[in-house]
């Protein structure tokens, strides 16, 4: 099926700017617009009125209480497109279809039958196609742990051997639209930027744990993306523990799913994987309990030290073992508090529920954002 012209192309700077508004914010009445974009009453009126005949905007007349005056807000109209994410791991393809907000239609997941590139593109097209069905996305995302060039290339992705592989393209190919791709922690930023803590704050950090550390950092409501962004350097950190005299570990060898695992079996128990040592620790199992706790203690001070380096006031703790930071908070606080001064503003910890599809839907933001900058 031919892919339909973008209605997003020919949008000028200002146009983008209260699209943008009303996609992070909802509906919005048409002073506080022109408060958030700058504009005037007359200039909301010729901007916008290209857009609700393009379908991308709506509006409504409702009476204001109290005062009996009608006003028109505007919204953006979330199902005149679809969205298509994809999310690949190791084992797996997560796909969901989304609308405009990011809020899913349908998804799917497809175990892969290699990791060369035309079984992964192979298990892309039938994720595709169980969550698409009779609806033509407008365009596709893709993430997944690696670095990317330009929204096109994969230049290493270490689980699936890849190097210089131009996935954009052949997703282009084998799904008929277009497409970009990039590094799962960045979409997943990206996520929460537009459509979760962004929504009350424009500055966190976000941290992922399980199979590696991840890191995320927003400002202004922007992510801060370099080339470094993807290459988990925080991995690399030292981060202590809590004896006397601490002892630090890189954050790679001590706050990831293997890491809980060697502290597990390094007190003398069975081998087990970390979401069953977790579950133990929830059951009450003593060795688990001491196990888990100083993983989340040496968390805390993974997120205190983020929160003083970026000023931060808030971040979020998603991937696999957030099942453990929301088990054992009050260890975590702990570890904030152990590397934060009493007199600092209280940090927000919030723990993000570990679920394959958010990452589709960071993987869909990644195409929603340049959907809406006219690039795809």
């Amino acid at each position: 099926m031919p892919t339909p012209a973008s209605p997003w192309t020919d949008l000028t700077g200002t146009q983008r700017e209260i699209v943008l508004a009303l996609l992070r914010s909802g509906r919005l009445p048409r002073t506080r617009l022109m408060e958030i974009v700058g504009i005037s009453p007359g200039s909301v009126t010729r901007l916008t009125t290209p857009l609700i005949e393009a379908g991308l905007l709506t509006t409504s007349t409702e009476r204001v209480a109290g005062t009996g005056r009608p006003q028109s807000p505007l919204e953006l109209r979330a199902e005149a497109e679809h969205v298509l994410g994809l999310a690949l791991s190791n084992r797996a393809v997560t796909a969901v279809l989304t609308d405009l907000r990011a809020d899913v239609v349908a998804s799917s997941r497809v175990e892969l039958p290699g990791h060369s590139p035309d079984a992964v593109l192979d298990a892309v097209a039938e994720a595709a196609a169980a969550v698409s069905d009779d609806v033509h996305p407008a365009c596709a995302g893709l993430a997944l742990g690696g670095s990317t060039t330009d929204g096109r290339v994969v230049d290493d992705a270490g689980f699936y051997g890849w190097h210089g592989v131009p996935l954009a393209k052949l997703t282009e190919e084998r799904l008929g639209v277009p497409a970009t791709v990039g590094n799962d922690l960045v979409a997943l930023t990206g996520l929460e930027a537009w459509f979760g803590a962004g929504t009350q704050t424009d500055r966190f950090a976000l941290l992922t744990t399980g199979t590696g550390i991840g890191y995320g950092l927003v400002i202004g409501g922007e992510v801060v993306t370099s080339a470094d962004a993807q290459l988990g350097l925080i991995s690399n950190v030292p981060v202590p523990d809590g004896d006397r005299p601490p002892h630090a570990a890189p954050a790679m060898e001590c706050l990831t799913s293997a890491a809980l695992e060697r502290a597990w079996e390094a007190e003398g128990r069975e081998r087990a994987t970390a979401h069953r040592v977790v579950e133990l620790a929830r059951e009450g199992d003593a060795a688990a309990v001491t196990v888990c706790a100083s993983f989340a203690r040496r968390l805390g001070r993974l997120i205190g030290m983020v929160a003083a380096l970026t000023l931060t006031e808030q971040v979020v703790v998603a991937g696999e073992r957030a099942d453990l930071a929301a088990l054992l908070e009050d260890h975590v606080m702990g570890g904030v508090s152990a590397v934060r001064r009493p007199s600092a503003r209280p940090l927000r910890v919030t723990v993000r529920e570990h679920d394959r599809v958010e990452w589709a839907r960071g993987a869909a933001v990644l195409a929603l954002r340049e959907r809406v900058a006219g690039r795809l």
